[in-house]
Order: C-alpha cells, then sequence, then structure tokens
C-alpha cells in the first residue's frame, strides 16, 4: 500500500495490512496486499529501454538467497504479450510447480504498460498443499532479478531486501484496519466477491478490488450508517486536470446507478460529487449541495498516485439513491480534462454485498 493511501487511511484504520519496497539498483519496486487467502503483489519497473523479450521476477525466501524460495516471473514479449510463471527454485535453477499449469497457485495477473512504467501484477494463493510452496503470511525476504531473452541466470542483475519482511496478514481482532475480502475477481469474471465479517468498533465488512485496466484501487469499510471509501489511480500522463469515479448500480451498467467523482483542476483545486445517472447522462442529486450523501471528503497527491477519500451515506431520502446494506456492481471509471464520458476507461466488478 503507498503512503498516500496510508495517508488517506490514518484515521480509519488501525495498523496497516501492506508494504513496499524499492530496489534502486534494478529502477523496481514491489508491492504486497495481504489477504487471508491470498497476496497481492506488484512488480513497477520504471523502464530504461523496450519491454521486447524481458522478464522480471519476484521470489520470497526464508533466507537471502535463491536456493529454497518461491519465485514468480512475468515474462513480457511486447507490451500486450504477457504471462506469469510460478517456480520454486532448486539451488539456482528455477523449476515450475506445475509443468501442465504454469500459473499454479496464482489466481490473477496482469501486465500493464504505463509509458514510463512497466506494472505486473499477480495475486498469490498463501497456502497450498505441494511440496516446496512456501506459506506466504510469514516473515520472509523479498528477492527480484531481471533479465533479457530466454530465462537464464540473472548476474549481477538482482536484489533482495535488507532483512525479512513481515507479509502477515492484519488480526481480524485489529481495530477497524482495512483488510483485503477473502475472494477477489477480474473486472471480466462473474463471480461474487463478499466482504468479510467483521464488528470491530461497529465496523460490520471491509474489503476492496483492483482494476488493473484503469490501475485503480478501490477500498471500502463499512460502517451501519455510511461506507468509507478510498479510491487509488496511477495518474495517467496527460492527467493534469482530470476525473476519476466509483459507481454503485444493481445492475451491471451505468443507467439508473450513483457515481462519485472525484474532480481535479489542479495539484489543490478539486471537489468531490455524488450523481445519479439519468440514462448515461450525471445529474445532481442536489443542485445546492453537490455533495449531498457525502461527508468527509478529500483528495491527496503523491507523485503520480491521486487519492479520493470520502464517507457516503448507506441510506437517503431518494428514491434513486442506490443503498449499500445490499448487493450491488461496483463500477469505476476516469477521464482527463473536464468531467464527461470516459470511453474505454471504465471497468465492473460483479456482485459486492456491502
Amino acid at each position: 500500500m503507498s503512503k498516500l493511501v496510508i495517508l488517506l487511511c490514518v484515521l480509519a484504520c488501525g495498523k496497516i495490512n501492506a508494504e513496499s519496497y524499492t530496489f534502486p539498483k534494478l529502477n523496481l519496486s514491489v508491492t504486497w496486499k495481504a489477504n487471508q487467502n491470498t497476496t497481492l503483489f506488484s512488480l513497477i519497473y520504471n523502464k530504461t529501454g523496450s519491454l521486447q523479450n524481458r522478464w522480471f521476477a519476484v521470489g520470497l525466501n526464508n533466507q537471502e538467497e535463491m536456493n529454497g524460495g518461491n519465485a514468480f516471473i512475468c515474462f513480457v514479449n511486447n507490451s500486450t504479450s504477457y504471462w506469469v510463471g510460478h517456480y520454486h527454485l532448486d539451488g539456482n535453477t528455477p523449476k515450475l510447480f506445475d509443468d501442465s499449469n504454469p500459473n499454479f497457485g496464482i489466481k490473477e495477473s496482469s501486465v500493464t504498460d504505463l509509458g514510463s512504467q512497466f506494472k505486473c501484477t499477480f495475486e498469490r494463493e498463501n497456502f497450498l498443499t505441494k511440496d516446496r510452496y512456501l506459506n506466504s503470511l510469514q516473515d520472509l525476504y523479498i528477492l527480484t532479478a531481471l533479465g533479457t531473452g530466454e530465462l537464464k541466470y540473472h548476474g549481477n542483475n538482482r536484489a533482495h531486501t535488507s532483512q525479512a519482511v513481515s507479509l502477515k496478514q492484519v488480526p481480524e481482532t485489529s481495530t477497524t484496519s482495512i483488510a483485503p475480502s477473502t475472494t477477489t475477481t477480474t473486472a471480466s469474471s462473474t463471480s461474487t466477491l463478499k466482504s468479510t465479517s467483521k464488528t470491530d468498533a461497529g465496523f460490520s465488512s471491509d474489503g476492496w478490488h483492483y482494476f488493473p485496466n484503469l490501475n485503480m484501487v478501490v477500498y471500502w469499510l463499512l460502517d451501519e450508517k455510511k461506507t468509507k471509501f478510498i479510491v487509488e489511480i496511477d495518474k495517467p500522463s496527460n492527467f493534469e486536470k482530470g476525473w476519476f469515479a466509483i459507481g454503485l448500480n444493481t445492475e451491471p451498467k451505468m443507467p439508473g446507478g450513483n457515481g462519485v467523482v472525484c474532480v481535479i483542476n489542479n495539484n489543490s483545486d478539486y471537489s468531490i460529487h455524488n450523481y445519479h445517472f439519468d440514462g448515461y447522462t450525471p445529474k445532481y442529486f442536489s443542485e445546492d449541495y453537490k455533495n449531498w450523501g457525502l461527508s468527509e471528503a478529500s483528495v491527496v497527491q503523491e507523485g503520480t498516485l491521486l487519492g479520493c477519500s470520502f464517507y457516503r451515506e448507506n441510506v437517503m431520502n431518494s428514491s434513486r439513491y442506490i443503498r449499500t446494506n445490499q448487493e450491488v456492481y461496483l463500477l469505476a471509471s476516469f477521464g482527463a480534462g473536464s468531467f464527461g464520458f470516459h470511453g474505454i476507461n471504465k471497468a465492473r466488478l460483479i456482485g459486492v454485498i456491502f
């Protein structure tokens, strides 16, 4: 989790269930977000050349070396052709856990070309009954390496954390900490994401979802009367002025739904508005109070990351208001310039139960 989200979470969250580590020697960083059943890893490489025929690796081990560890390797033929393999390390030799299923133990993966950066994201099962498979939820060294051409010894193109780092999930008894849900799906999946039930300090459930095609993460924390949302997006290069939004609907589409839009006019001028959608036309719930139904809204920027945080009332006195104490579709979009049609910059998550 970035410092940006930590800043946005600081009042709502206790312990933070995520970390990151930068490897300057390799010009890359690794972030991770631990869940009860899976851990979401992201490798971000600051590009210094072509992505043609490259590979990038993230490893886990109890010691500062390859032997005995596990590795996830992102193979990139170009910016649109890739695959992620899951290996155990026998000495300096990587071996697939399953030759017939190279991504064994990996639920979801994506590769994104961000212009000046390359991002490889994958979700790894924390526990599997498989010889040489390392449990994620423990103190481990994180190893990294990269190379060009076929997979081979990396030479000096390697690095590791200075000490073992904790990948442990925040305990269920922690005070109102945001913990990822027990099941996640991609935007195109048709399965249901159910939030983990909690009752700490009045909060009944919480969860998160990453939309890889938007480079956007949405976190939510449900209270009896309102839901706290935190939306983080990697700012596109042409995003000096723009907007990013989440939507809620009982159907997988905009018409009839609601949307909260975070508008950025410049680094210090922003606004956050609440809409209902009349067809594809966004309309304010209240022309006089454009943030009607919202409270404690803020926007934070750190480098290329933008974060938007707000509370949304679960129920309001309007027939057009989508309640968040039911199963809904979570929509997301963004755009550069003035608030308008998002084009292809959209995604949805099916079946979020608030």
